[in-house]
């Protein structure tokens, strides 16, 4: 079974100054089995929960090693969590989770536990639901859906905060696309690498008046077919490897200038993902050791199910108002009008469901392979009934804090 990637369009809209307009994506639980009528009772564990908080860990993994655009979310705090026992032993956990995005790119298959949270001037934050199997006797933690709606910070907060900070541009500017090539001479100039590596796309962008204007990106790069042993005028007329051959990378630039002394500064730093690099990563077998664990420690580590799974990654347009986590859902569906404009910034994947009960075919050497599956109920309308819910947040910050939800409101 495979995941199957959503695209639309890249462009930019302008309000009081040019922004990037992110666009929306066709997602929803069509996918999900059949509703069944739900129990009479949904236990309501604790948000602080051991079990709840491992549950929420595998499945913030399992988002992100699915995802092949953007940039890692981490967890910022457990919103709400409904767990249905099953008879097939185990349980199925229903999870909102608050996250904020990190400055790991999602192809450098960092856990998210190891990746820096960004500045808060510069976060995207939101909420996902996700609904995932967690079977210890058997090691299976099965991620079946997942919805994540995510959003910039509104430009207000950022303001009132640090009315010098950088605010997120939108990286298919012309600009941020000559110093992403402008800084990537630089790598091409100084690297050990034997190819030359082209821009693929700019992720992000930003400009702050220093001693001069200056400009920030974030990008991806290619390897190509020209060696670096023979001089290249025009890195741009390079073809690239192919995939099966190329490596990719990630890349930080900046090109500030000096008004004063006319010069100009060029800084850049890459991460190279090498093509034979498992698309599997950290995320999804041995989901809960760290890599310098021993493969052998399965008291805890559980070896990830890798089934039919429906998920989405939305991120809207940056806003005005004051909208919290919680309510990042319904500005969605307000603007439901708005042109699609970010192939980079919308990724939906979804595999067909099999029929509960059946048996579950695994090719991975190593997977238990379960005699039934479990009862994927409709995501519960009512929310925990925990006084421990929201949990608690994993950092604070004065910018994101106000956007907290105060009180829990039906989903």
């Amino acid at each position: 079974l495979t995941f199957v990637l959503g695209d639309s369009a890249t462009g930019c809209y302008t309000a009081s100054a040019p922004l990037c307009q992110w666009g929306k994506a066709l997602c929803s639980w069509a996918a999900s089995p059949p509703a069944r009528e739900l129990p009479s009772v949904l236990l309501s564990p604790t948000c602080h929960d051991a079990a709840v908080e491992e549950a929420a860990d595998l499945a913030l993994r399992q988002i992100n090693a699915d995802r092949t655009e953007g940039y890692i979310l981490s967890l910022y705090r457990i919103f709400s969590v409904r767990e249905h026992p099953q008879e097939i032993t185990g349980s199925v956990f229903y999870l909102i989770l608050d996250v904020v995005d990190t400055e790991c790119h999602v192809l450098s298959k960092q856990l998210w536990k190891n990746c820096t949270v960004r500045p808060a001037h510069t976060t995207v934050y939101g909420q996902c639901k996700a609904i995932i199997y967690i079977n210890q006797s058997r090691k299976i933690a099965h991620l079946n859906t997942y919805e994540c709606n995510l959003q910039p910070v509104p430009p207000r907060y950022i303001w009132g905060v640090c009315p010098d900070c950088p605010v997120d541009d939108c990286p298919t500017e012309p600009r941020y696309l000559e110093t992403a090539v402008k800084s990537l001479a630089k790598f091409n100039e100084e690297s050990e690498q034997t190819h030359y590596f082209s821009v693929l796309n700019v992720t992000r962008g930003s400009m702050q008046w220093v001693i001069g204007p200056a400009h920030f990106v974030e990008f991806l790069i290619q390897e190509t077919s020209c060696s670096k042993r023979d001089p290249v005028a025009d890195i741009s007329k390079c073809k690239p490897l192919s995939p099966e051959l190329a490596k990719i990378g990630f890349c930080k630039g900046s090109v500030v200038n000096s008004d004063m002394e006319h010069k100009q500064s060029v800084t850049i730093s890459c991460e190279i993902y090498s093509s034979q690099d498992p698309v599997t990563g950290e995320g999804k077998l041995q989901t809960n050791q760290r890599p310098e664990e021993s493969s052998q420690n399965h008291q805890q580590a559980f070896s990830l199910h890798l089934g039919k799974t429906t998920g989405c990654v939305k991120i809207l347009p940056p806003s005005t108002e004051d909208i919290s986590f919680h309510k990042l859902r319904e500005s969605q569906n307000e603007h439901e009008d708005i042109k699609s404009v970010s192939a980079k910034a919308i990724e939906c994947t979804s595999t067909p469901p099999a029929p509960d009960g059946e048996t579950t075919h695994v090719d991975e050497p190593g997977l238990t392979k379960p005699v039934t599956g479990p009862v994927i109920l409709p995501f519960p309308a009512e929310l925990s009934l925990s006084d421990s819910c929201p949990g608690e947040a994993k950092q604070t910050d004065s910018i994101l804090h106000p956007l907290l939800t105060r009180q829990r409101a039906e989903v």
